[in-house]
């Protein structure tokens, strides 16, 4: 009999201990250093990290786990497969118990195919026009690059990728020279030829110069049509944007060549993101009414009610209201591959 309670009571005293071993097991793979929302923090925090120092900024990391998936617009193939091997190799290969990265999952996509077929120009602050975008070929690249060194004192920059095939129409060359020459005689501005739109935003001297450049840019080659918001020192803009198409070829030119972004773990824009958001801000203000404007901001959460700060100054620089009209919507946004970006869109549409 007493061998019995013996075993027995050994018997509940081991069902206890089991039990509270369990109970420490859950708790520890619950809110623990080994949860699964504190591995997905430090994995992600890491394969961040080793982007960073690699200078892959287009890309970005969620975890689902221990699987991490790469997102952003990959500027080439080159770098999307180094961006891919940097994050599986961001933390050790221990697998699932030691609480490495186990999968990586690839949902880049080609920068290409995120901006579309695009040829800017922009006047830097020290009178040298930058070229950037795309090219249809070798020779259109070449020429482009001869005639603005010869338009513009300061000479050119170019930085232009080939993309054979890129513009259906072979008046793309003369549309985008011409083009260039209309911007060298402003004091300041950019060009975007995409799509079936070139467009010019600057400032002139004078009504004079302004309504010149109005007029040469009323009549480019075919197919391509022009659009233009320029500003006389002292005087109204005068501006024409017949549509959404050329409101969001407008508003790619305002934005300028700069990347857009924020203060390191602040909520301010840097200065130059700032001049770019009222400049968006004012010249949104010509396109037609039933356009709609959409400012996307990344989320970061880098800090309580960061986000948030964000939208918000924002939404004070774009200004005119901003707050108050439908046709401009300031969101957050998980996943794009840069911490500002806008949209244009037809109201309702």
């Amino acid at each position: 009999m007493m061998n019995f309670l013996k075993t027995t009571r050994v018997r509940k005293v081991l069902l206890i201990s089991a039990a509270a071993v369990f109970s420490a097991a859950v708790l520890l793979f619950s809110v623990g250093p080994f949860s699964v929302g504190a591995i997905e923090a430090r994995l992600q925090a890491g394969a961040e990290s080793a982007l960073s120092l690699r200078g892959h900024d287009w890309a970005h990391v969620r975890m689902n786990g221990q699987t991490a998936i790469v997102t952003g617009a990959a500027p080439t193939d080159t770098a999307r497969a180094d961006a891919l091997s940097t994050v599986a190799a961001s933390t050790w290969s221990g697998g699932r118990v030691a609480g490495g990265v186990t999968r990586v999952i690839d949902e880049t996509v080609d920068a290409r195919l995120e901006h579309g077929f695009v040829f800017r120009a922009d006047v830097a602050m020290n009178g040298r026009v930058l070229l950037r975008g795309d090219a249809t070929d070798a020779s259109a690249r070449e020429a482009l690059t001869r005639y603005a060194e010869n338009q513009f004192a300061h000479g050119a920059d170019t930085d232009l990728t080939l993309v054979p095939g890129g513009s259906a129409s072979a008046a793309w060359q003369d549309t985008a020279t011409r083009l260039l020459g209309q911007l060298a005689r402003l004091d300041r501005g950019a060009l975007v030829l995409q799509s079936s739109y070139g467009v010019l935003v600057g400032e002139a001297a004078n009504p004079q110069t302004a309504q010149s450049v109005a007029s040469a840019l009323s009549s480019l080659p075919e197919p391509y049509q022009g659009a233009w918001i320029i500003t006389p020192t002292g005087m109204p803009a005068q501006a024409h944007v017949p549509d959404v198409e050329a409101c969001a070829a407008i508003i790619r030119a305002a934005q300028g060549a700069d990347t857009l972004r924020f203060d390191r773990q602040g909520s301010s824009p840097s200065p130059l993101t700032a001049v770019a958001l009222r400049r968006v801000g004012r010249v949104f203000q010509s396109c037609p009414s039933d356009s709609h404007l959409t400012v996307s901001v990344l989320r970061e959460a880098l800090a309580a009610g960061l986000d948030t700060a964000r939208v918000d100054e924002v939404a004070v620089l774009l200004g005119n209201g901003v707050a108050e009209d439908p046709r401009v919507t300031v969101e957050l946004v998980q996943d794009q591959d840069r911490a500002i970006r806008f949209s244009v869109t037809t109201l309702g549409g």
